[in-house]
């Protein structure tokens, strides 16, 4: 389980890097970035860019540490302390992540075509992902499997 944690954990601090870098990348691509480094907008943007990016950095450094501490350093085995197998997360939040998808950009699909009457086609991409993931999850817990003993003398 300790992987599988690391994992999760190194996958969210990549996606609030990420998310808030992809937020804020037009702006400080745009013709007025001078207006960003003034007394008055230095500290908002220290708050809402650089907090959640270092968090992030943070997230993927230490995250064999926090599993650590999630799971502890005892070497008990998972059938004997009655926990869930990691192919069984791995579908779960296959799963969950899918429904988090579909809900989000299903909307700015159905929200871009009733407005402009043009087709979303990012949106549509991450509809049909979040579908397949839905669908899909044995097939994404066999590449879990596959993975997770790369390399094992098995």
């Amino acid at each position: 389980m300790k992987p599988f944690s690391v994992l999760m954990i190194r996958l969210l601090g990549l996606y609030l890097f990420l998310n808030t870098l992809f937020a804020v990348l037009p702006a400080l691509l745009g013709p007025h970035l001078g207006e960003f480094w003034s007394a008055e907008l230095l500290p908002v943007l220290i708050a809402t860019v650089a907090v959640p990016m270092g968090g992030g950095v943070l997230l993927w450094c230490f995250a064999g540490r926090l599993a650590e501490r999630l799971h502890g350093a005892g070497g008990v085995s998972d059938g004997a302390s009655g926990r869930i197998p990691d192919d069984d997360l791995v579908r779960a939040g296959t799963f969950l992540i899918g429904v988090t998808l579909v809900v989000r950009h299903l909307g700015m699909l159905v929200g871009a075509y009733s407005t402009s009457g043009v087709v979303a086609y990012d949106a549509l991409v991450v509809v049909v992902a979040g579908l397949c993931m839905m669908l899909g999850g044995g097939a994404i817990a066999g590449l879990y499997r596959r993975v997770k003993y790369l390399g094992v003398g098995r």
